[in-house]
């Protein structure tokens, strides 16, 4: 019994560095419906359909910090994307 308890020891001290080197992901679950003043946007990344993530939405920065979901197809979110600076990433192949 005393060698079990060590094995499982062991597996739980290997386990533990896996699930920490892993890291959360934040997903958009929904669309930011109503249109968000360009001069609050700090800028903007995409997220595209993964394991994870059902559906594709360009992730707005506002200037507090705080993350709005849009849809790429909307208007608003297009005319954002013209004004907002992107995190890096350049052109999406999904943006008009």
């Amino acid at each position: 019994m005393s060698k079990l308890a060590v094995c499982v020891s062991v597996m739980l001290v290997l386990l533990v560095p896996l699930t920490e080197s892993r890291p959360f992901k934040t997903c958009c679950t929904h669309y930011q419906e109503n249109p968000i003043r360009i001069q609050l946007l700090k800028s903007y990344t995409f997220q595209d359909i993964t394991k994870q993530c059902n559906i594709m939405a360009v992730i707005f920065r506002t200037v507090r910090n705080r993350l709005v979901c849009g849809n790429p197809d909307s208007d608003w979110v297009q005319r954002a994307m013209e004004t907002v600076p992107d995190e890096g990433f350049g052109h999406h192949p999904h943006s008009k």
